[in-house]
């Protein structure tokens, strides 16, 4: 059964009258149980495929696209353990730029964050991307993200061109985000007005530094999980079709 939802709790959250360590205490209890759960219950489901062609889906603008089945359902269920465990030991911290948000930017603690699986997701993404040796973009570097219901992404582009320190002058910000869970269709990235029609194990891949992105508030009672990778790309970078072979 599903954990019910504290919506006195989730309301003061949102208002922003319940102060925010006591929001974050209460938010983590609330959740913990549901992810623990969510995710037990998604391992004893999973069950082997046979391996797909993921289609590649090129936004007309050139500036996105979408990787379908990047991940298998087994690889999707390993990340879904693993951002319930860092979520539950209060490794993913609240995103100040917006409620019912959490993070954690895993370069910045590899000990903590950074596991065979996340290493080896990276090396497919260069190599679907066609991104060998290009520099890792070191602002955000590879991510976790957990939205709870009601929170949202703000309209943004990645201020990349600003001189502060890790941004790169002259160079746009790639970027590219796992589908762990969806959790329900109001979660999908809006790139330049359009909702990507992205579904779990899928791969979105964008300029984040000049496409205006964003999420529309979260509906229903899941939480979304994201994982992240971004690269310090020329300015005339162009996205491509995945090369042969880029599982390999």
């Amino acid at each position: 059964m599903p954990v019910p939802v504290n919506t006195e709790v989730h309301t003061m959250w949102m208002s922003g009258t319940l102060g925010c360590t006591a929001a974050q205490s209460a938010c983590r209890t609330e959740w913990r149980s549901r992810l623990n759960r969510r995710a037990v219950r998604h391992i004893e489901a999973s069950e082997p495929v046979a391996a797909q062609t993921p289609e590649c889906m090129m936004g007309t603008s050139m500036n996105w696209m979408i990787v379908r089945n990047f991940i298998s359902v087994e690889e999707r269920a390993r990340l879904l353990i693993k951002a319930n465990k860092h979520m539950d030991s209060e490794e993913l911290k609240a995103n100040p730029c917006g409620p019912g948000r959490y993070f954690a930017k895993a370069d910045d603690a590899p000990e903590v964050y950074v596991d065979a699986l996340l290493e080896q997701l990276t090396r497919r993404c260069e190599r679907c991307l066609r991104l060998g040796n290009v520099p890792s973009d070191c602002v955000l570097g590879r991510t976790l993200s957990l939205i709870l219901p009601g929170g949202f992404v703000h309209p943004h582009t990645d201020a990349y061109q600003l001189g502060r320190p890790g941004h790169r002058p002259g160079l746009e910000h790639l970027r590219c985000n796992l589908v762990v869970r969806l959790a329900n269709p109001s979660g999908r990235p809006v790139i330049e007005g359009h909702a990507l029609p992205v579904e779990e194990g899928d791969l979105w891949v964008f300029f984040a530094s000049k496409c205006m992105h964003e999420t529309k508030p979260l509906q229903g009672s899941d939480a979304r999980i994201v994982f992240g990778f971004g690269w310090s790309v020329p300015p005339d970078h162009r996205l491509m079709q995945p090369p042969t072979g880029w599982r390999e």
